[in-house]
């Protein structure tokens, strides 16, 4: 009776174990699934968007309004880059062109300190 008792309840354990695994095993696919359907939805949404906005463009007033906003940010750029080059700041490539001679002098200082050393 206690052998039966025990294999029953190694039976009803393998079938919570087997129930464990198939439960992981659809979870896995319910995952994929729900992965494949976001990117199919981002893909809708970001078509329907770009379609969107060319219609909006198409209309006069939108249109006028973003060639605006185009021409004002080149005004921009270009009075930001105008008082930039009037003061006295070093540009992005100044820093690097500086960056690279202080390292080739830092070579050539430390080729000179093992030399003299030898």
């Amino acid at each position: 009776m206690a052998r039966r008792n025990t294999s029953m309840l190694e039976e009803r354990f393998e079938q919570v174990q087997t129930r464990f695994r198939n439960a992981g095993k659809e979870l896995q696919k319910f995952q994929k699934r729900a992965d494949k359907n976001r990117r199919d939805f981002e893909g809708r949404a970001r078509k329907r968007a770009e379609k969107t906005q060319q219609q909006l463009l198409e209309i006069p007033a939108i249109k006028a309004a973003d060639e605006f906003r185009i021409d004002v940010q080149k005004q921009i750029e270009t009075s930001v880059d105008e008082l930039l080059s009037r003061m006295p700041i070093a540009s992005n490539n100044d820093v690097k062109k500086l960056e690279r001679k202080i390292n080739a002098l830092t070579r050539k200082v430390r080729a000179l300190e093992k030399a003299a050393a030898n």
